[in-house]
């Protein structure tokens, strides 16, 4: 019992930490509300998925056999980022607290995180793994790999939603790139762990990528949202 406390800690904590460290530093935080369903949706991706993967089966009267490279990079980056997309657009856009750039990585990496968070209950739970030792081995790997990893697909995604809705050039390159960039970088994350060929140290070198990338868009809307912040305390005063 106390084994299954453990691992389930280990999927809340770094998950909620990165949330909350996210909410926290937004000058002008969402609702509680929004945030709830937004990771709640997020959760909800695997509902589309799973419907994706029996109509597949139904098409073709069988699993389809797919390459490590198709698997990696479309029957997993792309519908996983698609519904991630999905869920921003039709759904987190429509929130009247949706009114600025930084909303975007909020909601981005809320909705991400959802994701993220079901997805390591399965491989710890729902998965069968023969020991809890190996239970707790994937739990810690994916804490510092696939959890920050989806979570900086969430940001760079939501990076480039703001930059499309609340920019001065409002072109629709945005909306591919908010999509692209991140199946690209998720493409290579699950290319590597499946490819006998190439060395799992090189996930690493991905997430650094990532992170180097993130740094550089959330200082970029943090410098505006502080910069909006002051401007609107000069004319309070």
């Amino acid at each position: 019992m106390l084994d299954k406390i453990f691992l389930a800690l280990i999927s809340i904590v770094p998950t909620l930490s990165i949330l909350i460290f996210f909410i926290c530093s937004d000058k002008f935080v969402e609702p509680k509300k929004n945030i709830f369903l937004a990771f709640i949706m997020g959760i909800f991706i695997i509902a589309p998925l799973e419907v994706v993967h029996y109509l597949s089966v139904i098409f073709f009267g069988k699993t389809p056999e797919y390459s490590n490279f198709s698997k990696a990079f479309i029957n997993i980056a792309f519908l996983e980022e698609l519904f991630k997309f999905c869920i921003l657009i039709f759904f987190c856009k429509k929130f009247i607290e949706f009114d600025e750039p930084m909303d975007g990585i909020v909601y981005g990496i809320t909705v991400s995180l959802g994701f993220a968070f079901w997805e390591n209950l399965q491989y710890i739970y729902i998965y069968n793994n023969p020991t809890i030792e190996k239970s707790i081995t994937i739990s810690w790997f994916r804490t510092f790999t696939a959890l920050p990893s989806h979570a900086m697909h969430g940001i760079i995604m939501g990076f480039f939603i703001g930059k499309k809705f609340f920019s001065k050039t409002k072109t629709n390159l945005y909306l591919y790139l908010a999509v692209l960039i991140p199946v690209i970088l998720h493409g290579f994350y699950d290319w590597i762990l499946m490819s006998e060929n190439l060395n799992n140290n090189l996930i690493y070198l991905i997430i650094v990528f990532e992170l180097i990338l993130v740094i550089i868009l959330y200082r970029d809307i943090r410098s505006k949202q502080l910069l909006k912040n002051k401007e609107k305390e000069k004319r309070f005063f």
